[in-house]
C-alpha cells in the first residue's frame, strides 16, 4: 500500500462513505452532481531526514453542485478532519498526522459547490 492509499483510507475512516474520493483535482460529471467530493492532492514535502519522510497533502472538500446551503455540512466535515489531525488516529504505517495551519474557506466553485480545504502533513 502506498502512503497516498493509506492516507486516503485514513481520510475515509474520518469522513465516512458520504464522500466520493478523487485522486488529484476532481472532474465534474453529471453522475457527481449530488455528490460530496473529497479531492486529495499530494503536494510533496521537505527532504527526507535520516529515514523520516514528511508527506504533505491538500484535501479539498466540496458539497453538491448548485447547492450552496451545504456550506455548513462541508465546514463541519473539514473541522472534523482538523480535529482528527490532533488525535492519535494515523494512516497505516504513519507515526503522526498534523494539520499545517487552519482550514481555508468557505468558497464556491463556478458550479456553486461549497468548498473548504486543509493542508496536512503525515510523518512516516
Amino acid at each position: 500500500m502506498t502512503p497516498y492509499d493509506a492516507f486516503q483510507d485514513w481520510l475515509a475512516s474520518i469522513l465516512g462513505e458520504g464522500y466520493q474520493y478523487s485522486r488529484g483535482m476532481w472532474v465534474d460529471h453529471p453522475s457527481l452532481d449530488s455528490a460530496f467530493i473529497a479531492a486529495i492532492q499530494q503536494t510533496g514535502g521537505p527532504p527526507t531526514q535520516v529515514d523520516v519522510r514528511r508527506l504533505r497533502f491538500k484535501v479539498i472538500l466540496l458539497g453538491p453542485k448548485g447547492v450552496r446551503k451545504h456550506v455548513v455540512d462541508v465546514g463541519n466535515s473539514i473541522e472534523t478532519l482538523a480535529q482528527a489531525a490532533l488525535g492519535d488516529s494515523v494512516p497505516c504505517g504513519a507515526a503522526s498526522v498534523r494539520a499545517i495551519g487552519e482550514p481555508i474557506g468557505p468558497g464556491y466553485t463556478t458550479e456553486n459547490r461549497a468548498w473548504y480545504s486543509l493542508d496536512l502533513e503525515v510523518l512516516y
